[in-house]
């Protein structure tokens, strides 16, 4: 699987390589985050990226030809030397779900305040009377976020406590070792709400 960048884009498409030959490569027409197929101008340039052994590499590529059919491909024409790739920074989006935070023996329920691949910042439900539970900077804990009723169970790592003079907790997390599925998973669901947002004209 590939991310894909276009020059054009300004969001990030997956695709699937289907044939490699010398400095051309064939892969399926990339798809946004809602699995439908993107149309891209041939000459449109293009940055690959796909996690290698112990890394995320990065190529670029010139889309020469849209070949059509029930499968329909792009071929593309290698223009550089492979290099260490980035994923673009994680997008982040305002939405509220149901999050879950485990501190020893202790499950901690609360709501994100947003989201990315990368990691949330959430709100912790407290009770007027009871102390805050004792949460430290750099602190990895279970964490359960639920995505639409999918339960993503991950370790975040604290990276930051919001200061708040009510009850309730907020914190930053950064999610640790997430693996390619999850983060698509979340990325999917983040670019979902990004354009219902725009839709309804609220961003």
């Amino acid at each position: 699987m590939l991310d894909v960048k276009a020059s054009s884009r300004s969001d990030v498409l997956i695709s699937f390589v289907e044939q490699v030959s010398g400095s051309e490569m064939v892969v399926s027409v990339g798809e946004d985050a809602q699995k439908r197929r993107v149309r891209l101008d041939t000459g449109e340039h293009l940055e690959l990226i796909w996690r290698g052994p112990e890394e995320l590499r990065s190529l670029p590529a010139q889309l020469v030809e849209v070949v059509a059919g029930d499968s329909p491909t792009w071929r593309l024409k290698v223009v550089g030397p492979a290099s260490r790739g980035q994923r673009r920074s994680a997008v982040r989006a305002p939405m509220s779900v149901s999050i879950e935070v485990a501190l020893g023996e202790r499950v901690l329920t609360g709501t994100t305040v947003d989201l990315s691949e990368g990691g949330t910042r959430c709100l912790l439900t407290g009770k007027p009377g009871v102390a805050k539970p004792e949460i430290e900077v750099g602190a990895v804990l279970p964490v359960a976020v639920d995505l639409d009723g999918d339960r993503l169970a991950v370790k975040a790592e604290v990276i930051r406590r919001h200061a708040r003079e009510d009850h309730h907790s907020e914190l930053s997390l950064r999610f640790v070792g997430l693996g390619e599925r999850r983060e698509d998973a979340i990325r999917r669901r983040v670019f979902a709400e990004l354009r219902d947002l725009r839709s309804r004209g609220l961003i």
